[in-house]
């Protein structure tokens, strides 16, 4: 199998864009992504361009990246997660349960952990206890060790636990 020089350069611009936006070198991974989506329209950059615009503030820019990732494969979780965190930031949060709900649903995501525990917070958010220790739940069921999600099972547990005034 032959792989196409653009191809092969596509790929080595996502994986310098990726290892830069790991070590926080946002500038870098910017312009590798940018370079990336040059040479060929792909979910995965769109993402990781997506993150990269949204650690340096820029949420709309963020939302449009994201959407563009959706757009490109609709069965890419990540940028669906990313969109309902984005969206309940900026006050939306019936979008956003729309948005982290489709993104539980979707066939490809990396952590659909994290998707689960953002609905958890904001039915916390809700004063949901019930509906927040459910996402909970199936959060800790696909990570058992993920600190954050046992931190807030253990919070909503104290409150119902409190005496009422």
């Amino acid at each position: 199998m032959r792989i196409s020089l653009s191809s092969s350069s596509f790929q080595l611009s996502l994986d310098l864009a990726k290892d830069h936006f790991k070590i926080g070198d946002l500038d870098r991974a910017e312009f590798h992504l940018r370079s990336s989506l040059e040479l060929e329209e792909s979910e995965e950059a769109y993402f990781y361009l997506g993150l990269v615009q949204n650690a340096l503030g820029s949420w709309s820019d963020a939302l449009v990246s994201y959407y563009k990732a959706v757009s490109l494969n609709h069965e890419y979780g990540n940028p669906c997660n990313e969109i309902g965190v984005l969206l309940l930031r900026m006050g939306n949060d019936k979008e956003a349960v729309y948005w982290l709900k489709k993104s539980i649903r979707c066939e490809r995501n990396d952590a659909p952990h994290i998707s689960y525990f953002n609905l958890a917070t904001l039915y916390k958010l809700w004063n949901r206890p019930e509906r927040s220790l459910q996402y909970l739940h199936k959060a800790l069921s696909l990570k058992k060790d993920f600190l954050e999600a046992n931190e807030l099972w253990r919070e909503i547990k104290a409150d119902e636990e409190a005496p009422s005034n």
